[in-house]
């Protein structure tokens, strides 16, 4: 079965590079034109700007290359924003006094993890407190929209639009049921009570272990959702709760108009029209007239005030660990042995370097490759540099596995993390092929010959040694866990089991030692490292001049927000994800039910 998955995978990657070639011609077309129609002049940033802040897809710790089959289909353009990026504007702005305002336009986010919401939120009070306001607005707001939108002075919300707020869930898709009419057989080896990654092949519904689980951590994402927004809102919790819990309720009373429910309960400020928005805005920034309203978009921002020259000296390098963990050389935005492997191994051989800063966004992978990167920072280590895990939205299974062992490691309150423990799943279609009429016979030099073959099915003694390799990985899981965070093997154990925690808990339970983000991470290493004045280098793999040209051309492309274009992108994230399954030894750390940007 493997082996047919990684067929598809082949053929996937094979049409990709295919695709990838036909647009470079295209790109180097389009390139030329805008050359010759727009000119290469630099930006300008007026007095009395309002800084547009408008974010298109999902915010990442790093941005990807964009594939190039969503965007042939019209699914998507490259749909990512860099965290850093949005962070490196709203700070230098907070501090230009040709910048007046601040506006959040999130109708075009799709996706932010709580992690990050709190960091640039952060930012946003650095910003009001600099005496500068902050205006958001959406079309509609979404659940991630709205808690970023909530630390904005003034929340604006087209009449027509809603707040969404659906709260905290973890659904899965079963398939037992399909595998059993076809008469697949799915053989599970997994460590772990609460390791339910495999659990959709294997029975109809959640088991009672993982409800448990996957409750205590939606509740604890949940009640830090509302006190965060409440806080902001100056709402009181429970008026907050009362909002969502009771929104059919809500809705009734004003005559089904979502808009006005959000006004009349707090949280939205005011109904604007897109037109009535720019007076609003041009109002902020002293101007009577819409039409001679300044804005600026945080990008074209971000080049006019020119790019972060770096500085000689000593340095701390912040290595980006996001998405699934795979063997092998990656693509910027993922995670590869070989390719973050070289990007560790870089900053340690850098003298200038003195420390370096794991930032981790990963729900796991492969086992073997998580491995392999922990080991290349625990060289750093010998050498002398200090290394700090720094997690974001998601650090679990194969995330924490490289993170283990660091110096020290910070997670926000709300990271899910955690979730020690591995799996092995073999699927076999014996019984498939016999129901109808196909039968398989052979011979082999040994008595394992025939121990697993996808048409004849997992021997028992096959069986026995891949449930010894899972034990062997699980208990070498444990004891890492063990040696880096200064606990006995029983404790972590009675920890681990494959359940999942927010940064919050795992702070009481001894998984981190302190609450923070990115910057905190990084003031930790450098106290670590005994450094008072230093710079920040991120080591990230270097796009090809290709995949530059692909960049540029998918974000020229937007997005296409459709039913198709959802499913399309579903698909293709389902190809993704098998072809991510590239464990030599079959054996993973992945916390299934962890949320993805």
């Amino acid at each position: 079965m493997r082996g047919f998955f990684a067929g598809v995978a082949r053929a996937f990657a094979f049409l990709r590079v295919a695709i990838a070639n036909l647009f470079v011609g295209l790109l180097l077309l389009a390139l030329f034109a805008a050359l010759v129609m727009g000119g290469s002049g630099g930006v300008d940033v007026p007095d009395d700007t309002a800084l547009v802040v408008a974010p298109k897809g999902a915010i990442v710790e790093q941005t990807g290359t964009p594939d190039p089959v969503p965007a042939l289909l019209g699914v998507g353009g490259s749909g990512q924003v860099a965290a850093a990026d949005l962070l490196r504007a709203i700070d230098r702005a907070t501090s230009d006094d040709r910048v007046a305002v601040l506006a959040l336009d999130l109708s075009d986010l799709l996706y932010v993890s709580a992690a990050h919401v709190e960091s640039l939120g952060a930012a946003i009070r650095a910003f009001q407190d600099a005496g500068k306001k902050v205006i958001a607005s959406s079309e509609l707001y979404t659940q991630d929209r709205y808690h970023l939108a909530s630390f904005a002075d003034e929340v604006y919300l087209h009449p027509l639009g809603q707040v969404a707020l659906p709260g905290y869930g973890m659904y899965r898709d079963y398939y037992s049921g399909l595998l059993d009419k076809l008469k697949v057989n799915v053989h599970v080896f997994r460590v772990g009570t609460y390791k339910a990654a495999v659990e959709p092949f294997t029975r109809p519904d959640m088991s009672p272990e993982a409800r448990e689980a996957n409750l205590a951590l939606v509740t604890d994402l949940w009640d830090s959702y509302v006190n965060s927004v409440a806080e902001n809102r100056n709402m009181t919790p429970e008026a907050f709760r009362r909002f969502a819990d009771e929104y059919d309720v809500l809705l009734g009373e004003v005559g089904g108009d979502p808009a006005r429910a959000a006004l009349e309960h707090g949280l939205v400020d005011e109904l604007l029209t897109p037109e009535a928005l720019r007076e609003r805005l041009a109002a902020e920034v002293g101007e009577e007239d819409a039409e001679d309203l300044s804005r600026t978009a945080f990008s074209k921002y971000l080049v006019a005030t020119g790019p972060e020259l770096p500085k000689s000296g000593d340095r701390i390098a912040v290595v980006v660990a996001e998405g699934a963990i795979q063997m092998g050389d990656q693509s910027r935005g993922s995670v590869g042995s070989d390719s973050t492997g070289r990007l560790i191994r870089r900053a340690r051989e850098d003298d200038s370097v003195k420390a370096i800063v794991l930032r981790v966004d990963s729900p796991g992978g492969s086992a073997f490759a998580s491995e392999v990167i922990r080991q290349e920072l625990e060289l750093a280590q010998t050498a002398g540099k200090p290394v700090v895990a720094s997690m974001g939205g998601v650090a679990a299974s194969g995330g924490y596995w490289i993170s283990a062992t660091a110096d020290e490691i910070w997670a926000s309150p709300t990271t899910i993390t955690g979730s020690i423990g591995v799996f092995s799943m073999v699927p076999s279609l014996e019984e498939s092929f016999s129901s109808i009429g196909v039968t398989r016979d052979g011979v082999g030099s040994t008595a394992l010959s025939d121990s697993y073959d996808i048409f004849s099915g997992v021997s028992d003694r096959m069986g026995t040694i891949l449930q010894a390799s899972v034990d062997h990985i699980y208990e070498r899981f444990l004891n890492l866990v063990a040696r880096g965070r200064d606990m006995s093997v029983e404790d972590v154990d009675a920890i681990g089991q494959g359940r999942v925690w927010t940064g919050r808990k795992a702070l009481e339970l001894g998984l981190v030692d302190g609450l923070g983000d990115l910057e905190r991470a990084v003031e930790a290493a450098a106290r670590l490292a005994e450094l008072d004045d230093y710079s920040v280098r991120l080591m990230e793999k270097e796009l090809s001049p290709g995949e530059q040209l692909l960049m540029r051309f998918a974000e020229n492309l937007g997005f296409a927000e459709s039913a198709a274009g959802h499913w399309i992108r579903r698909a293709l994230a389902g190809v993704e994800e098998l072809h991510a399954l590239n464990d030599p030894g079959h054996v993973y750390a992945i916390c299934a039910s962890c949320p993805r940007g």
